[in-house]
Order: structure tokens, then C-alpha cells, then sequence
């Protein structure tokens, strides 16, 4: 699970970093989805759709809350990238 859970951190990052590029305001917009409007996606869909198919409600509920909670501190970086960075144009 920690695999996929890297892996899972891994392709955000580089789709975000991809699209945002060096936009100040994409960086940000980024960080305010995947900190605020991912995590509770992340968790209705662990809680939801995985959840009945392994019949492990805890597990998945425990497993489903460390991804929520690293989807979080992955967008608060992303929203730190685009509030800090001097680098970045603002457009």
C-alpha cells in the first residue's frame, strides 16, 4: 500500500508541476483543489467504492484517511510553491 501511496503522490505532483508550469496563479488554483476538494474525493472513493469490494471497512477507513491526509500536505506544498516562489510570473 505504501507503493501505491508514493506512486499515487508521484503522478500528482508531476501532473500539477506540468500544468502549472511557471504560473503563480495555477500553482495556486492546484494547491486550493488538491488541499480543500481532493482529500474528501480520495476518501468518499476509498470509503464508497473499495471498501464493499474488500469488505474491510476499517482497514480501507484507516488507509483511505493516510491518503486524504497526504493529498493534503501534497496541495498546502503546492499552495506554498505558489504563494512563496519569486521565480514564478504572476499573469
Amino acid at each position: 500500500m505504501i507503493l501505491i501511496l508514493a506512486i499515487y503522490i508521484a503522478l500528482l505532483s508531476f501532473s500539477v508541476s506540468k500544468f502549472a508550469g511557471n504560473k503563480r496563479h495555477r500553482w495556486m488554483h492546484s494547491g486550493y483543489m488538491t488541499a480543500f476538494l481532493l482529500p474528501f474525493l480520495v476518501y468518499a472513493i476509498f470509503m464508497g467504492v473499495i471498501a464493499p469490494i474488500v469488505q474491510a471497512g476499517i482497514g480501507v477507513s484507516f488507509f483511505g484517511f493516510i491518503f486524504a491526509v497526504a493529498t493534503l500536505v501534497n496541495g498546502l506544498a503546492f499552495l506554498y510553491i505558489g504563494y512563496a516562489s519569486k521565480k514564478l510570473r504572476e499573469e
